[in-house]
Formats: structure tokens, C-alpha cells, sequence
């Protein structure tokens, strides 16, 4: 946060007051401090600043008032600092022109909070959002000025919609944007079996289940300063919900096999494709622990919702590589006209693989034949033969289909059991049964794990 370019105005009678946040304040710029109204009005005659911290009980009652209109008037960034806690104080401090009111006495966290808001003043951050999600679309535009407001809070970040949207892009970047240097602890709740994600959050000490040869720490601790990002958060068992709930809450929890409470201050942004509000009415999500995860809900529109975005998206991704394709007119329109069911991790994969072609000019049949591979390797080929099932019995023919669905699911999976489970809505019971039946068969190398 450091800034010597930044020139601040600390008005504050109380000495002690006023060193203790020109000691803080030293760190971002140079700071001029100023005891009485009239010290202050005569710096601004004199001197140009950037930013000013104003208490508005100097010499006499609301006197720093006088100060912050002649600050307004400069076009200066101004925090009043108070002790008062009179709404009609407040409001008439904002029509004044103050940008912050902070109550005293503040904290550190509070100063560094409206610290790090006038430092985002003077950069285009939606500009630069806007850049870094490559888009012009005006929903997506209003959706990205929540994550703009997001930078200067401690309250938590909801992402949501459709896989390959960029939820997990946008939240590093959000990271970046609160502070690269603290740290970014992600977790794909989908991907983590039920009896492990639990020591995986809140740690472990030694002995306290089987396999736990050591103590562990868990991601929350681990989070401490920075940001805890939990994807696919529809996926967490309610069990697992409650407790999380209560550490979210306090900021405070206990390891497995811990007497020891341990403490992290850590900012939660979590991400689903998923309908939270649907899974709360299905019983199959908290209510309470969702109104604890939202707090600026940004909603990410999938590609085909923001079709005027795709001819960009193309080009980037054309030029990520050294190697140069061109598209013809026929091969672009080819791409602009499908439907992107997997967004833009799809559109980046599809211009990969033309990238990697031989040719060096992409035309419409080379796109054609690779969208068509791609729909039906996606689509489930376990097609209905009345003949077959006749032949085999409905039973047999069934426990087929669930081999061949189970079979392909894990595969695209990368054999992730947890994110199967949840893609296919199966009971541990039923994919193991299923799972069983196969090896059973010798038709799958799939381990019942």
C-alpha cells in the first residue's frame, strides 16, 4: 500500500490520536498534521493534498465540518473520524462531501479498509474487469460493479453459473485485487470424499482418526489474512454445512482430535453451477448457511447469453499461442453460431485443438467435425434397443445402461468418485453396487474406492 506520491492532511486535536495515526498513515504517503481548523484551512491555501483524515470535534463542537466543506471544494479524498454516533452528524458529514465516516476509536483494519477504497478510486477497476472477462455485455458490466464494491469489505462473495463461466478465474483475480501477497486457499468440495473434507478444512492433530500419523493444519488456518475460495459448494455434506456455519460465524473452530480452539480471519468466496435456493427447498442444502455465504452475489451469464462477446473471446484465444491459424469467414461464423454448453473453457479447448491442426487456414468443415466429435462424445450413448433388452431381460439390460452411464461419467470425471456421486445424484450404496457389478464382469478397471 505503500505510496510516496500520496500527500495527506490529518486534522486531529488530540495528540496522542494524531500520532498514533501518523505513524499509520507514514506508511502510505507524506503527512501534514494539523491541530485547529484554522491550521487546516491554511494548509489547504498553501499546499496541495491528496487525501485528508478530519475529526470533527476540534477546538470547538462539529467545528471540523468547516474543514471538510473547503476539502470538498479541493476535490479531496476526505475520511472523518468521530466519536459521535448521531445519524443527522453523519448525514450532514456526507452532503459536506466526506467519502468515509469511520467511528471512533478505529481500527487498524478500519484505516486500512478506506485506505485500500482510495487507492481503487484511482484506478478503472470495472474498466479492468471488464477487460480481464473480455466483455462489452451490460448485465455482465452491472454484475462485475458488485465485485468492485467487494474489494473494500471483509463480507463474503457468492459466485454462480454454468460450468466454464470463469468462476474460479474471477476469483484469483479477486484475489489480486485485495492483496496478492495474502494468501489464496482453494477447494473443490466436489472433488474431496465426505470422510476426508472435514480434516481438509478445519486440520487434524495426530492420532485422531485412522491414517492421521501427523498433525495437519487445516485450509482455515491455512486461510488466515487472505481468502478461503470453496468451489462447488452446492456439494458439501449438511453435516459438514452446520459445523461450517459455526466457524464462518466465529472465525474460530477446533481440529479434529483439538481440545485447542484455533483462530483465522479469513474472507470466504465460494462458486457453484448449481441452484442453491432450488437444493434449500430439495432439503439438500442449510438455508442459514447459504444467507451466510451470500453477501455480494455476482452471477457470471454463460457464452450463449453473451453472444456480442464471443467474436473478442475467439480472437484472444486465437493469439494466446505463438503459432498463427486464420479462420475463414465461413469457419468463424461456424463458431459464433453454436450454442458453447461449456462456455468459454469449451471455446478455449475448441481453438486449442485447431491451433494444434496442420493447416494453417481453418476452414468451415474442419470446425464442423470438430463440434460434431465434440456433442457426441458428450452426449450419453447408451442408446435403447427393445431387441437387446428382450434378449437380455429389462434387469440385465438396465444394470448395462447404469455400467455404461457410470463408466463414462467417471471417465470425464478423471475418475473423481465424490464429483461422480454428485453428478449422477447416486448414493455411496448405489455406485459401488454398480461399481461391483463391473469389476465383477471384468469389463472396467474401475476401483471401488
Amino acid at each position: 500500500m505503500k505510496d510516496k506520491l500520496t500527500h495527506i492532511l490529518l486534522v486531529e486535536d488530540d495528540l496522542l490520536s494524531r500520532l498514533s495515526l501518523k505513524s499509520r498513515l507514514e506508511y502510505f504517503g507524506k503527512v501534514t498534521e494539523a491541530e485547529t481548523a484554522a491550521i487546516a484551512l491554511s494548509h489547504l491555501e498553501n499546499t496541495t493534498f491528496d487525501l485528508a483524515f478530519v475529526d470533527l470535534d476540534l477546538e470547538s463542537e462539529l467545528v471540523g465540518l468547516t474543514v471538510v466543506k473547503a476539502l470538498k471544494a479541493k476535490n479531496i479524498h476526505t475520511i472523518v473520524l468521530s466519536g459521535r454516533e448521531d445519524d443527522s452528524v453523519i448525514t450532514q458529514a456526507y452532503q459536506l462531501g466526506c467519502n468515509d465516516f469511520l467511528s471512533k476509536p478505529f481500527t487498524k483494519t478500519a484505516i486500512d479498509s478506506v485506505l485500500k477504497k482510495y487507492q481503487h478510486s484511482k484506478t478503472d477497476l470495472l474498466g479492468r474487469l471488464k477487460e480481464v472477462l473480455m466483455t462489452d455485455d451490460q448485465e455482465l458490466k452491472t454484475q462485475l460493479k458488485l465485485i468492485e464494491q467487494a474489494v473494500f469489505g471483509d463480507h463474503p462473495i457468492l459466485l454462480t453459473g454454468e460450468t466454464g463461466t470463469g468462476k474460479t478465474f474471477l476469483a484469483k483475480y479477486i484475489h489480486e485485487l485485495i492483496g496478492s501477497d495474502k494468501p489464496f486457499i482453494h477447494l473443490n468440495c466436489a472433488e474431496i470424499s465426505e470422510s476426508l473434507i472435514e480434516s481438509e478444512l478445519f486440520g487434524h492433530e495426530k492420532g485422531s482418526f485412522t491414517g492421521a500419523l501427523k498433525a495437519k493444519k487445516g485450509l482455515m488456518e491455512l486461510a488466515d489474512g487472505g481468502i478461503l475460495f470453496l468451489d462447488e459448494i452446492a456439494t458439501l455434506p449438511l453435516v459438514l454445512q452446520k459445523k461450517l456455519l459455526k466457524a464462518i460465524e466465529e472465525k474460530t473452530f477446533y481440529p479434529l482430535g483439538s481440545e485447542k480452539t484455533v483462530t483465522s480471519n479469513f474472507r470466504l468466496v465460494s462458486a457453484t453451477c448449481e441452484d442453491l435456493q432450488s437444493k434449500v427447498k430439495a432439503g439438500e442444502f442449510r438455508e442459514d448457511f447459504l444467507y451466510r455465504l451470500e453477501g455480494f452475489n455476482v452471477y457470471l451469464k454463460s457464452l450463449r447469453e453473451r453472444k456480442s462477446d464471443l467474436d473478442n473471446l475467439i480472437n484472444f484465444f486465437l493469439k494466446k499461442n505463438k503459432r498463427r491459424i486464420v479462420l475463414s469467414a465461413e469457419a468463424r461464423t461456424e463458431l459464433l453460431s453454436h450454442s458453447w454448453p461449456g462456455n468459454i473453457r469449451e471455446l478455449q479447448k475448441v481453438i486449442e485443438v485447431l491451433r494444434s491442426s496442420d493447416k494453417g487456414i481453418i476452414e468451415k468443415s474442419d470446425v464442423t467435425s470438430l463440434l460434431k466429435s465434440a456433442i457426441a462424445n458428450a452426449q450419453n450413448k447408451a442408446q435403447i434397443n427393445i431387441e437387446e433388452v428382450k434378449a437380455m431381460g429389462l434387469g440385465a439390460y438396465i444394470e448395462k445402461i447404469e455400467a455404461q452411464i457410470v463408466e463414462q461419467v467417471l471417465a470425464g470425471n478423471k475418475d473423481k468418485v465424490r464429483k461422480t456421486l454428485n453428478d449422477l445424484k447416486l448414493s455411496n450404496n448405489t455406485f459401488y453396487r454398480i461399481v461391483t457389478n463391473i469389476k465383477g464382469k471384468g469389463g472396467s478397471n474401475v476401483e471401488a474406492r
